[in-house]
């Protein structure tokens, strides 16, 4: 099976309980569509639990960037500001030891994935953190390491191939779905669920941000199950 989820943002025991929830096998597949970290306080938790499991493929989000990109020096300001809460994940990464710290540097830059298109009998499903890339064409971020902000428009949706721009692509024959996260759902139809839009020209858009971020006592972790067909077949909620 394929299991998305997106937008955990350091609700390390949200994540747990999801995982135990879709009884994630090693034949299984799992997504996270970025922004895994910030926030909450189990950033560094859920990085070391990703990076041990081979059928967990990661997305670089936002906050991965942001992440990254203050790291490296090319932005020193965003990852601090404001409700951003990069300060808690930086200060945990500061306390390990430099071979662990590297490790978790090194799988983001390398390991991360930008965009996938998943291509089925009967639909095509389009993974990112939040853009409506339509291409057709993988991206990784060990292509960009060197170029990070080449990517900053992308993981933030603020590129022409915004979300909104899914409305005018031309009709397609197979019917494409986009799914990302990044924008909580709480924000499009006042509800701690995924969000689902349809166009006329054979596309949809499925939000799966539910508002994790929130913390403890609000919004949802969700999680998609695909069966081999690309089908939706249960969506699952940790409150």
């Amino acid at each position: 099976m394929i299991y998305i989820m997106s937008d955990i943002h350091g609700q390390y025991l949200r994540y747990k309980a999801m995982l135990e929830k879709i009884d994630l096998q090693k034949e299984d597949k799992l997504f996270i569509l970025g922004d895994a970290i910030d926030r909450g306080p189990g950033s560094i938790e859920i990085l070391s639990d990703i990076m041990e499991r081979d059928n967990v493929e990661l997305f670089l989000g936002n906050h991965e960037h942001m992440m990254l990109t203050f790291l490296e020096g090319s932005d020193r300001r965003s990852w601090f500001f404001g409700v951003n809460g990069g300060k808690v994940t930086f200060e945990r990464l500061m306390m390990l030891e430099d071979e662990k710290r590297d490790a978790i540097i090194d799988y983001l830059l390398d390991r991360t994935t930008i965009k996938k298109d998943l291509v089925f009998k009967d639909v095509r499903i389009v993974l990112s953190h939040t853009s409506a890339l339509n291409d057709g064409i993988d991206m990784y971020t060990k292509d960009y390491k060197n170029n990070l902000m080449y990517v900053q428009d992308i993981v933030w949706d603020m590129s022409y191939n915004n979300v909104a721009s899914i409305r005018k692509f031309e009709k397609t024959d197979k019917k494409t779905i986009f799914i990302s996260g990044h924008v909580i759902t709480r924000r499009l139809h006042d509800a701690d669920e995924i969000y689902i839009e349809e166009y006329d020209n054979n596309y949809s858009w499925i939000d799966i941000d539910c508002g994790c971020a929130m913390g403890s006592q609000f919004g949802a972790l969700a999680c998609l199950k695909l069966d081999d067909q690309g089908k939706i077949i249960e969506v699952y909620y940790v409150s």
